[in-house]
């Protein structure tokens, strides 16, 4: 049966190369490889130059022990075919010794040429480097080279030994030693990598997979409570990993479950707000009949429900508005500040006759806003100013908006002299439902709105001072 290679095969077995190359599996696997060839050079490259210069040592001593047959000879002469046997024992073709300053040829074959070109290693002080660099010469050496080896001698004094041979034997030893050790280290190393690469898998990429493929799951479907995370004891970076993941899935799924529960309250609040709006809109209607009682305690008793039922309407409207999750996004333009600031403070300051206000306002000054929603933010900081300083018995009720230009940016201040913010309110001032003074009846959510589109704009807005003396918030827009 012959079985047919689909076309998207070598594709599919690319991909699955470089997705396993960019996993930390595959990663770890080329440090290893790495680490492998780099621990191989590093112990083949002594391993190599100590074996040239031990073979090359070897035979200087055989030379030397050669050459003591010739000074113990008389007359230090001896037969041809002996110095012929030393010096093939030795491997060597010629033997000279350095004594007090004087060459002296000892032992020479008679197949030694005179005119060969000698490539030379001088042995005394040379560096290891200069060593290693020898031994690779004669590793790709080309045949019939020459060498000229000099050291020092061991047997006997004199400054010292140097000797002639042929460079093909040592290089057929320097090969066969390469190659088996290659082989042997290569095998070593290969081996104990394996061994490293599948421990450090079990123990950390395998851990760092299951906590990786868990997230992205939880991602999916963080709602899905049979995506678990396991809480590891371990004490390193992985265990803590995990245990921070596992804290986080339950933090998330908290956050659903609240998220959940938070809508359906908003969308009760949401009918029960419309069907508020209605009772209350008949409820002003009554109101307004029973103002125009000839009673003075009813139109006194109709004039308070009619302010409770304005309240209670704000109180709906404002709940509403604040849970809408259609806010629509700042249209960004130039505004004149003077000209946003005038209005809000004239709209907000109906309900507050008896309090002054000025306008401090740099001079053409602009800034980048959308000017419905500043005006927003500029007219709820301005009732809460005004209703801070109503409630307050102090005699100098001045609400001051300044604005000036520090920058690059734009930075609009509200400053009352009101009673100022009690201390417990100040962290959470701006969030919702938190109301400075809940006895005017707010819903509270006139800050929290108001910093929301400030920052929508791409700003912040900041209680910057608050006291005795009554309170300044700061609105820091960028500048036009």
């Amino acid at each position: 049966m012959s079985v047919t290679l689909h076309p998207a095969d070598p594709r599919r077995l690319l991909g699955r190369w470089r997705a396993f190359a960019d996993s930390l599996a595959g990663r770890l696997l080329g440090l290893m490889a790495l680490a492998v060839v780099a621990a191989e050079l590093f112990v083949f490259a002594p391993a190599l130059s100590g074996f040239h210069e031990s073979w090359l040592r070897e035979r200087i001593n055989l030379a030397q022990v050669a050459s003591l047959a010739l000074e113990v000879s008389p007359d230090m002469e001896i037969t041809q075919s002996l110095e012929e046997e030393l010096l093939v024992n030795a491997e060597v073709l010629r033997v000279a010794m350095q004594r007090e300053g004087e060459r002296i040829l000892l032992l020479e074959s008679p197949t030694a040429g005179l005119t060969e070109e000698l490539t030379v290693y001088d042995y005394r002080g040379a560096a290891a480097m200069r060593r290693f660099r020898w031994a690779v010469e004669t590793l790709f050496a080309p045949e019939g080279r020459v060498l000229r080896v000099i050291a020092e001698p061991r047997f006997e004094s004199g400054e010292y030994i140097e000797i002639v041979l042929n460079e093909a034997p040592l290089k057929r030893a320097l090969q066969r030693f390469a190659e088996r050790f290659a082989r042997v280290s290569l095998g070593v190393l290969i081996a104990a990598g394996a061994l490293l690469y599948i421990a450090l898998t079990f123990a950390f990429v395998g851990p760092m997979r299951e906590l990786t493929e868990a997230i992205e799951r939880f991602r999916d479907k963080p709602e899905d409570v049979s995506i678990a995370f396991a809480r590891s004891r371990r004490g390193d970076e992985i265990g803590r990993a995990q245990r921070a993941a596992a804290d986080m899935a339950e933090q998330v799924r908290n956050a659903l479950r609240q998220k959940e529960r938070l809508a359906a309250l908003g969308a009760a609040v949401a009918r029960i707000g419309h069907d508020l709006r209605n009772m209350l809109s008949t409820a002003q209607l009554v109101a307004d009949r029973l103002a125009k009682s000839e009673d003075p305690t009813v139109r006194q008793l109709a004039a308070r429900l009619e302010r409770t039922i304005d309240r209670a309407a704000g109180l709906a409207a404002s709940t509403l508005k604040y849970g809408r999750a259609d806010e629509q996004p700042p249209a960004l333009q130039r505004v004149s500040v003077y000209e946003v600031a005038e209005e809000a403070v004239a709209e907000a300051m109906i309900a507050f006759g008896g309090i002054d206000y000025r306008l401090e306002i740099e001079p053409n000054l602009g800034a980048i806003a959308d000017p419905d929603q500043l005006h927003r933010v500029l007219v709820n900081l301005v009732r809460n100013a005004g209703q801070a300083m109503k409630e307050h018995t102090r005699s100098d009720k001045v609400l001051v908006v300044r604005a000036i230009r520090v920058e690059g940016r734009c930075e609009i201040e509200v400053i009352d002299r009101g009673p100022g913010v009690r201390p417990e309110l100040r962290a959470r001032l701006f969030e919702p439902f938190v109301s400075a003074a809940p006895e005017a009846g707010g819903a509270g959510l006139g800050l929290a709105i108001a910093r929301e589109l400030t920052r929508a704009m791409g700003g912040e807005l900041q209680l910057t001072r608050t006291g005795a003396e009554g309170s300044t918030f700061r609105v820091t827009l960028p500048a036009a």
